[in-house]
């Protein structure tokens, strides 16, 4: 006896919806396009989500990946970029993506500072077309909301001014042709592949994730081979290697190198590169995308193929190792989600939702433009009135200093950089920095060193005795200014909100405002 398997997946997104060629006079209408409350729902949640993302710069490195951005036009190069910043010896270093920071730059020249929101709303909305046509197009309303929830409130706090943001929109494309390939047997155009990862590598350094989650899909194929279409080990190896354009980027196959050089930089002392814990947002939605899966691989009646198996195994894996992989994490194991939902409880679903009338679609619709209407109202009023530098850290410090007459080398806070750089002359060379924000510039020991510094443990009297500071920009309460200020009698020439500017007692600081 034969056993035939039922399917009950749906088209995804983009699929054939099987009907047949006949005449024109007797063949069927195009289909009424439907509103649901499920759509009115999604659209409040998108909505909102934009419009709470609506905030001033907020993120600390933005303000240097601008004044590289600056750099490489002015001196048409991208190799010695940051050097005049700098109050240490460094070696040479290269960016993975000067084409975001030339973007940056030339948006901020042209709109000011404000034009750094815009552009996240932008890449918001890039992200949220992208989602809408693969997880919600054509599928089941209620599942695609469902899972449009949790993706979207996940991911809500990575809408930040850097680079990476960009990558997300990339993952999100990535990640749906991956599941198509084995679920459906849908390859994309190589020429596609080739192009987009092209164009990825120049932006972010995240596009390693490509030729990875290709060969992914032809490692399951393998392991699976006597049940996988027959097409899908050579359609995903074919994929990987055209993917494998991103190469062509300044930094070339290195690229492979980087995510290890960050995660080795900053794993002990920066917050995004620790270990994931289920105590945010992000990783909370995370954490509920996984329970849903293997509650509909449980609840579900068909065989689960090995490629989604060893997907959904290995992008846990890789979510786990640090909070800034969840998000990639999630929108990996997004299209998972939404067909293993649809397998498991697809017809219950249907069930749920309602045919509506032509009256009450014509309610909907109307309800869908209006909400788009107001969250592009909301958004537009908010950015006109908006003082993008409002949460710049020691923004004021920073101007004082760039109107001295004089050089100055300033022990600063990591976080601090930044906006010292951009509004305190940092890249005329005024201001000699102990750190940055480039990570991967310093290596882990460096950024542990000046850590043990602030907080006055290890070789901190050495360290600090040799870089030979005329002033320090420090948070608020660190051990080194209370030391600085109670045993070595410097004074506070400055206080900015959570900063404090720190000078010695015969500064010429003191005299100068």
């Amino acid at each position: 006896m034969t056993h035939v398997e039922s399917i009950a997946d749906r088209p995804a997104g983009d699929e054939p919806v099987g009907v047949e060629p006949g005449l024109a006079t007797r063949a069927p209408a195009p289909p009424r396009r439907v509103v649901r409350p499920a759509h009115v729902a999604l659209a409040i949640l998108l909505a909102g989500t934009l419009v709470w993302a609506k905030s001033p710069v907020n993120d600390l490195d933005s303000y240097w990946h601008v004044q590289i951005g600056r750099e490489i036009l002015e001196r048409h190069t991208l190799s010695g970029l940051g050097r005049a910043w700098l109050g240490v010896p460094r070696g040479e270093w290269h960016t993975s993506q000067w084409l975001s920071e030339i973007g940056m730059y030339l948006a901020v020249d042209h709109l000011g500072w404000v034009a750094l929101p815009l552009l996240r709303l932008l890449t918001g909305c890039a992200l949220v077309a992208v989602l809408l046509l693969t997880l919600v197009r054509r599928r089941q309303p209620i599942a695609a909301f469902v899972v449009m929830l949790l993706v979207v409130v996940g991911l809500a706090v990575l809408l930040q001014d850097r680079p990476q943001t960009v990558s997300l929109v990339f993952i999100a494309l990535l990640a749906a042709a991956c599941e198509r390939l084995w679920a459906v047997g849908r390859r994309p155009s190589l020429l596609l592949v080739a192009g987009l990862s092209l164009l990825w590598a120049q932006l972010h350094g995240l596009w390693v994730l490509a030729p990875g989650a290709f060969a992914l899909v032809a490692l399951g194929a393998l392991i699976d081979r006597r049940r996988t279409p027959s097409t899908q080990l050579r359609d995903a190896l074919l994929c990987a290697g055209a993917s494998l354009a991103g190469v062509l980027n300044p930094i070339g196959p290195t690229s492979f190198l980087l995510p290890f050089t960050f995660r080795n930089s900053g794993s002990g002392q920066i917050n995004e590169w620790a270990s994931t814990t289920f105590t945010s947002s992000l990783s909370l939605c995370w954490g509920l995308l996984l329970c849903l899966i293997v509650w509909a691989w449980v609840r579900g009646r068909t065989r689960i193929a090995a490629t989604e198996l060893l997907w959904v195994f290995v992008w846990t894996v890789f979510g786990a190792q640090a909070m800034r992989n969840v998000g990639p994490s999630i929108l990996f194991i997004a299209p998972v989600a939404l067909r293993a939902l649809e397998r498991a409880a697809g017809m219950r679903l249907d069930r749920l939702t309602r045919d509506v009338s032509p009256r009450e679609n014509r309610i909907l619709a109307g309800m869908l433009a209006a909400v788009a209407a107001i969250g592009v109202t909301l958004t537009a009023t908010s950015l006109w009135r908006m003082n993008p530098l409002e949460r710049a850290p020691a923004l004021a410090i920073a101007r004082r200093l760039a109107a001295v007459d004089h050089p100055l080398r300033v022990w600063n806070g990591y976080n601090a950089s930044g906006v010292l750089i951009a509004f305190g002359s940092g890249t005329t060379g005024h201001l000699k920095l102990v750190v940055d924000g480039r990570a991967d510039l310093w290596g882990g020991p460096y950024i542990e060193r000046l850590t043990q510094t602030e907080s006055l443990t290890g070789d901190w009297r050495g360290t600090f005795a040799t870089f030979r500071p005329d002033a320090a920009v420090l948070p608020s309460g660190t051990a080194l200014g209370t030391y600085l200020t109670d045993v070595d009698h410097w004074r506070v020439a400055q206080l900015d909100r959570s900063y404090v500017l720190l000078v010695p007692q015969d500064s010429p600081l003191l005299a100068e405002r």
